[in-house]
């Protein structure tokens, strides 16, 4: 496992001849010495290709891919590359489900068993499954389970009416995420699925799936191609997206065009224990924590062959997205466990800007 101390971190931008001090005169310098740090980084988690997106303002302030999404080939990563963006799909998800409640087709409170015999705890609730605590006695601790959470899959498609694929792509269409395709299986699509769209968008699937990047996995010392994850959908992971798309996504969610202000704050929310009333590190879909006492929202993708990383600083209006062609954003650090701060690339972005 890799292992990085602050001291390290700064160690190796350091190294590469960068200082702290004069980087902290403004933005341009600020970002030039992100930049550094994040190529930096990313070869030492071994991260063939990043493409990542800092947005300040609703101002795009740096948008770049490092290295190479197809190291035979090489094709460099570009902000358009596609990526499996895993489990920041969770985000979504939780937006479709607060359309529900703002719409009163659902309620949080309503048990799992209502929509699925995927979650055996029979007084579990939908609230409980969004925020990870639906194992054992249901809202007291919390365990971070994609499996479970894509049990949430049955319960958007029942409050919307249509297939968790559907209502999902409805919101990539609303938010102009052009470049987006709710699940790799589109790229050949059964008829059944392929009976859901009309033949232009199944193109328009089609042909971004062409600019997905080569997976890689770590092993030992080396990192060999590997195959690529699942290729469907669900409310837990499955989406593939580019930087470029989830800067919209993230301008949506600024803007409150899913769903309203207030639904939002809910979403960033934490959760609290029902045995000892202290605070959970998820919220309704969302890691949030505070740090240097700033509201930090985020998630995470984990793929052994794609990996992401999603920060929001609201009261900043600082966004930060890294996507990956291996699991090396993240899989060396615990971020199941609610601490954004277990990775570097979180710590030298939020050390920069808050």
């Amino acid at each position: 496992m890799l292992k990085f101390s602050v001291v390290g971190v700064l160690g190796i931008c350091l190294l590469a001849g960068v200082s702290m001090r004069g980087a902290t005169q403004d933005d341009d310098a600020r970002i030039a010495l992100f930049e550094r740090y994040a190529e930096s980084l990313r070869r030492a988690t071994r991260v063939p290709g990043v493409s990542g997106v800092v947005i300040r303002d609703g101002r795009t302030v740096w948008l770049k891919g490092l290295g190479f999404q197809d190291i035979e080939s090489r094709v460099a990563a570009t902000p358009d590359t596609l990526y499996d963006i895993a489990s920041l799909t969770k985000t979504f998800t939780s937006t479709l489900l607060l359309q529900c409640v703002e719409r009163r087709t659902l309620s949080l409170d309503e048990p799992m068993s209502r929509y699925t015999t995927a979650i055996p705890e029979a007084n579990a609730t939908v609230r409980h499954v969004l925020t990870h605590t639906s194992q054992g006695s249901p809202g007291a601790v919390y365990r971070y389970d994609g499996n479970r959470f894509a049990a949430l899959t049955a319960v958007v498609a029942a409050c919307h009416g249509k297939s968790f694929r559907l209502a999902l792509a409805d919101m990539l269409d609303r938010s102009a995420m052009v470049s987006s395709v709710p699940g790799h299986d589109l790229e050949q699509p059964t008829s059944a699925f392929a009976s859901l769209f009309d033949e232009s968008t199944l193109g328009r699937y089609a042909a971004a799936v062409r600019r997905l990047a080569t997976p890689y996995q770590t092993r030992g010392k080396s990192v060999v191609r590997a195959d690529f994850p699942p290729r469907d959908i669900n409310a837990s992971a499955g989406l593939l997206s580019s930087v470029i798309d989830l800067a919209r996504y993230d301008a949506a969610v600024d803007a409150n065009l899913f769903i309203s202000a207030d639904a939002q704050a809910l979403a960033w929310t934490n959760a609290r224990s029902s045995s000892t009333s202290l605070e959970l590190p998820h919220g309704l879909g969302w890691f949030s924590q505070r740090i240097h006492g700033v509201r930090v929202v985020w998630h995470y993708g984990q793929w052994s062959q794609y990996s992401a990383l999603y920060i929001k600083v609201p009261e900043q209006q600082l966004t930060l997205i890294l996507l990956g062609n291996s699991g090396g954003l993240g899989e060396a650090f615990p971020l199941a466990d609610g601490d954004v701060m277990v990775s570097p690339f979180a710590r030298v972005f939020l050390g920069l800007f808050i």
